[in-house]
């Protein structure tokens, strides 16, 4: 059992794309990552008002704030 090795998956496609992604992500004009902050905020603002409204249903706890 000592011998023994683990085989992990090549996982060298995914850092590649991601390396990709950082680069484009790079050399956007700073209008287009504007842009792109702009979307993600739209897309996450559904999670950000279900949580608001899960915080202001929770009943109030003495000595939380």
């Amino acid at each position: 059992m000592f011998g023994a090795r683990k085989q992990y998956p090549d996982n060298s496609e995914i850092f590649a794309r991601k390396a990709e992604g950082r680069r484009e992500r790079a050399s956007a004009t700073f209008a287009e990552k504007l842009a792109a902050m702009d979307e993600l905020k739209e897309r996450v603002a559904p999670i950000v008002r279900a949580r608001e409204a899960r915080k202001q249903s929770r009943p109030k706890v003495a000595g939380q704030i």
